[in-house]
């Protein structure tokens, strides 16, 4: 017997019959998951990842089908992991994208990982688990809500922070002791100091370590300093 693909031999009725549900909450999922994204404005939002986890599913659903076609009494199925396993190594690609160095911090983990996530929803829904794939979205999206709450609360990170101040002229309150001081009484710690004293435009730069609501509160302190024209954050 003449071996004989099937996929050939299946209408677009069919494969919409078959495909429609998966395609459907492959979307759903997606757009849930790059909804919190975006709102948090981070680079993969919710086009991206709709895009992943319907590629995901498809490229799943056409490897499931691809192993079994024309399998029958004469031929043995193939493997049905053949297309879906690169899957897994070629979302690394999207995911390393996203992650950036970005003021000597490094950018993008979260994002990275939800990326490789949502890329095993579509995966599952390929093969037909739906119900999971919609449980483990709503999870991870009650992960990211609730974990990120937590963390400003209770755990905020220390990171660095870059400004630059321009000056009217060098005074008292402008001196780096005067401004260790100022940054002693905000909970943060000096990791550079430097001073541009030209004549065209005075100005100090300075490197600290803290918190968020210690810089912002910092931010404010220095703005009631009269020697200092502006404040720069870079």
């Amino acid at each position: 017997m003449a071996f004989e693909p099937t996929l050939s031999a299946i209408g677009f009725s069919e494969v919409i019959q078959t495909l429609g549900p998966k395609l459907i909450v492959a979307l759903f999922c997606g757009g849930l998951i790059g909804l919190e994204r975006e709102l948090k404005n981070k680079s993969a939002g919710i086009k991206t990842n709709m895009l992943i986890c319907v590629g995901s599913m498809l490229f799943t659903a056409l490897s499931v089908m691809v192993a079994f076609d024309g399998a029958g009494e004469n031929y043995r199925p193939g493997d049905p992991g053949r297309i879906g396993a690169q899957i897994v190594s070629g979302i690394g690609f999207l995911g390393g994208g996203a992650i950036l160095q970005s003021k000597g911090n490094v950018v993008g983990l979260t994002t990275a990982a939800s990326i490789w996530l949502v890329a095993a929803v579509g995966m599952w829904i390929g093969v037909g688990q739906l119900e999971l794939a919609l449980f483990v979205t709503v999870l991870m999206v009650l992960v990211l809500v609730s974990v990120n709450l937590f963390e400003n609360r209770f755990l905020e990170r220390r990171r660095l922070f870059k400004i630059t101040l321009h000056l009217r002229e060098k005074t008292d309150d402008v001196t780096r002791a005067a401004l260790e001081g100022l940054l002693g009484n905000n909970e943060l710690s000096l990791e550079d100091y430097r001073e541009n004293m030209s004549d065209l435009q005075p100005e100090v730069r300075l490197t600290y370590l803290g918190r968020n609501r210690d810089h912002s509160r910092l931010l404010l302190d220095l703005w009631k300093i009269p020697g200092i024209l502006d404040v720069k954050q870079s």
